[in-house]
């Protein structure tokens, strides 16, 4: 028989203690082998109630299941300690003194005053242990201590700007993308430091702000004033793309759903050109020829002059051609002939995604009523360090007893 391969971060250990953001950032660490123990104040802390919850049949005296807790809190530990009591103070700061990364955030600390206080209280700033906090705008900085949550998040780092109809207010992204793009920065800024620790022996502390964080989930939008002298606009399905003067459509309607597609304007250079070219010569395939639709370099030379109505004309033809199809049909040929188009997906459609199954995206998981259910597998697929199958949360102080007993004989 082989030898049972080693997780990647096998005899790490990992103290947190998070409402959500550093939750998420002990998920990745935890999936990657660590020992991730969370630190939850009598009651559990306050993320397990964090909506939307998953509410079977809650008996009297029970707790609701979030469904964003239940979720990144996979394969960790719970301990519970109420850091007011000095007894308990005192097993926190033994157990802190075992760790080598710890994880908090701005919900569960509330103030930068007292995320100092906190860490000098737990001995976090012992030479080698690699301190990681997740702030709205970072430490250090003037806005260091104005509140935050995650819509300003989106908001002060330009998301909201891009979302929405322009004639309206914009509009919040329906995931808690700051909240889960900061913590995964910050378990992959703690890792970093770590490594270091690992050459030097020196821990570091690590100050992740979600603002920051944000601001790099808008892709080519960060660029577009360098590179083009213009700040994007924002959009719906219907919106002006990168240095077009005109509006293209990028949500279209199909005979059963719909597609993302931007046959026309908005650059993309010679993979857009020949999306173009495959999209034309199916058209002619199906009798749905037309002259305008070779009449300009549309995605070439003309594209910086083409005007709102010679988009309007061509987008027509198109439209008609879309909506004559079904989703599985365009998306068929699309991979066939290499057409930039993408089904949009409800979620039902995603758990159903013939691609997804093929690769054996979803995994078999506890869900949080004891029945079986399927949640997205690992992020990643190391060969030689695989992530495991999941193990459920944790229940509320559901592993104290044998974790003090772990820490220098320490009972509860």
């Amino acid at each position: 028989m082989g030898e049972v391969p080693v997780r990647a971060l096998e005899g790490v250990r990992v103290v947190e203690l998070s409402h959500a953001a550093a939750a998420v950032a002990g998920r990745v660490l935890a999936d990657l082998g660590a020992d991730v123990v969370k630190i939850e104040p009598p009651g559990g802390e306050p993320g397990r109630d964090r909506a939307p919850c998953y509410q079977p049949a809650v008996p009297p005296g029970g707790q609701r299941v979030s469904w964003f807790w239940h979720t990144f809190n996979l394969n960790k530990r719970s301990v519970v300690l109420d850091l007011e009591e000095d007894p308990d103070l005192d097993r926190a700061r033994r157990l802190v003194a075992t760790a080598d990364i710890v994880l908090t955030d701005y919900e569960r600390v509330r103030s930068p005053g007292a995320a100092d206080r906190l860490r000098s209280a737990l001995g976090g700033d012992a030479e080698q242990l690699v301190w990681t906090e997740i702030w709205p705008y970072g430490r250090g900085g003037p806005y260091e201590n104005l509140p935050g949550s995650e819509l300003v998040a989106q908001a002060t780092g330009g998301h909201l700007h891009l979302n929405g109809d322009e004639d309206r207010a914009p509009v919040a992204i329906g995931l808690p993308v700051a909240t889960m793009q900061s913590g995964v920065e910050a378990a992959g800024a703690a890792l970093m430091a770590y490594y270091h620790r690992l050459r030097t022996g020196h821990g570091q502390r690590v100050d992740v702000s979600m603002q920051e964080c944000i601001t790099w989930t808008m892709l080519n939008t960060t660029m577009m004033w360098q590179l083009l002298g213009r700040d994007e606009t924002r959009g719906g399905a219907v919106r002006k793309e990168r240095a077009n003067t005109y509006y293209t459509r990028l949500v279209w309607d199909c005979a059963d759903g719909y597609v993302h597609f931007s046959p026309v304007g908005g650059g993309g250079g010679i993979a857009r050109e020949r999306s173009y070219a495959a999209l034309v010569a199916w058209m002619r395939e199906e009798g749905a020829d037309d002259p305008l639709l070779t009449a300009r370099d549309w995605n070439g030379a003309d594209q910086f002059t083409i005007s709102q109505a010679d988009y309007d004309r061509v987008a027509e033809i198109i439209g008609d051609f879309l909506r004559g199809r079904t989703v599985e049909e365009l998306m068929e040929r699309a991979v066939r002939d290499r057409i930039l188009l993408a089904q949009v997906s409800s979620v039902e459609q995603v758990l159903h995604n013939p691609h997804l199954r093929a690769r054996d995206f979803f995994v078999p998981a506890e869900g949080p009523d004891g029945r079986r259910v399927e949640l997205p597998g690992p992020f990643a697929r190391l060969s030689d360090t695989p992530i495991d199958a999941y193990r459920r949360p944790p229940g509320v102080g559901e592993h104290t007893d044998e974790i003090l007993a772990q820490v220098d004989g320490i009972r509860a």
